[in-house]
């Protein structure tokens, strides 16, 4: 594949983009020893900045960081910031053909050294290479693991008389006798402005894996069979009243699972810590991966890592790198993990949460197709514009708008394709 350079602004623009879009310490105010760092979700700050401090004990480098709130604001910072002078040392970043773009411009810096260190202390699995390289180079390390899993109120659970389920039967009916009691089943939404492609994301890879592994890397169309089946699934589950409003907003799905507002709802292990911090123990929630809807599917899971890049031009390169490396350490994933209560990349450190734990130990137990998330599984212009679709459906669904959902998201997926292997 050709690489392509970003569009990059100039230094100029660049630094005001940063100073208006970002809250925290400024990069000017960093000094030697001192890391400068840019994420675009505020939830995950303090399982960073608690690996930070492990890291800091270790390094001495210490760690400043900046926050964007919106996600998309978020992109455009750091493809405009990238290449120029005011480019951060450390950036939280999405795995899979996301870094890819981003490598591709040689905006990163490559960490294949470091991640083979890792690799010799046994803090990563080898075998998830991939999922951070570009060309043969890594280029990122996790901050965390996330299994994607549906999280349920056990009052709600308890209340009913349900049992977890094991099959797509068992699952829809535990969510119609929810409905039958005036109580949500799931939530969804579209706020965030990619929130959209979890049903979807979920529906199509607990029908047919293989189809949503040939529909991401672009060997399938978008309007093949199987994918409007999974269309007329989602639709049937909306017909019968099973979701939230699509513009509920996405902070209030913790309380509302909290609450028993609503009885479930599907989110990676990353979020974990956000339903504890709405109240909830390991008696009241619990987690269980969403069942195959046919018997004899092979069963998978959505698997997704958070992942922190250091920028090739940022100010201490060599120091950024020396981070990274320890940021993936059993000392700063227990940090981290302390205050996500979630999952880690290091296989020394097990999940501290229980419900976690639990979902840990099936997966394992029950050999699962491990899928990258939708988000990271295909080039970002095919992702970005899809979820637009899905959002617009999911505000009126209807049968007549499936078509068409599914011909506009192909159309995308042929284009992005061609271009990203141009």
């Amino acid at each position: 594949m050709r690489r392509r350079t970003l569009a990059a602004a100039t230094t100029a623009v660049a630094a005001v983009m940063l100073a208006a879009c970002t809250q925290g310490s400024q990069t000017a105010d960093s000094g030697e020893n001192t890391l400068d760092y840019i994420g675009d979700e505020a939830a995950v700050l303090p399982q960073i900045t608690a690996a930070a401090d492990a890291v800091e004990e270790v390094t001495e480098l210490q760690f400043e960081s900046r926050t964007v709130q919106s996600t998309e604001n978020y992109q455009q910072v750091i493809r405009s910031s990238l290449t120029s002078d005011s480019a951060p040392d450390l950036l939280k970043w999405w795995n899979g053909y996301r870094l890819q773009e981003l490598a591709r411009s040689d905006g990163l810096l490559d960490i294949t050294a470091q991640w083979d260190e890792a690799v010799e202390n046994g803090w990563l699995d080898d075998s998830t290479r991939d999922a951070f390289s570009y060309d043969g180079s890594v280029y990122a390390m996790p901050f965390d693991a996330s299994y994607w899993v549906v999280y349920y109120n056990r009052g709600v659970y308890d209340e009913l008389g349900l049992e977890v389920p094991t099959t797509w039967d068992e699952f829809m009916s535990n969510a119609q006798t929810i409905a039958d009691a005036d109580i949500t089943p799931f939530f969804a939404t579209i706020d965030g402005g990619w929130t959209s492609f979890i049903w979807y994301e979920e529906l199509l890879s607990k029908s047919d894996p293989q189809l949503y592994m040939d529909l991401t890397s672009g060997a399938a169309s978008y309007t093949d069979p199987g994918s409007r089946e999974v269309m007329e699934l989602w639709l049937d589950m909306y017909d019968r009243g099973f979701f939230t409003p699509a513009d509920t907003p996405w902070a209030d799905e913790p309380a509302m699972l909290a609450s028993g507002n609503v009885a479930m709802t599907v989110a990676g292990a990353w979020r974990n810590g956000a339903f504890i911090e709405a109240g909830l123990t390991e008696d009241d929630y619990g987690a269980f991966v969403m069942p195959t809807v046919d018997e004899g599917t092979t069963p998978s899971v959505i698997s997704e890592s958070g992942i922190i890049a250091a920028a090739s031009g940022g100010s201490q390169p060599e120091d950024a790198a020396t981070w990274l490396l320890n940021l993936v350490g059993t000392d700063a994933q227990e940090a981290a993990l302390g205050e996500s209560q979630g999952m880690s990349p290091n296989p020394q450190v097990s999940p501290p949460n229980p419900v976690l734990q639990s979902v840990a130990e099936d997966v394992a137990a029950d050999d699962y197709l491990i899928l990258t998330r939708y988000w990271e599984a295909s080039p970002p212009a095919i992702v970005e514009g899809n979820v637009q679709d899905l959002a617009a459906f999911m505000a009126n669904p209807s049968d007549g708008s499936i078509d068409s959902t599914l011909a506009s998201m192909d159309e995308r997926s042929e284009s992005g394709w061609a271009e990203w292997n141009e």
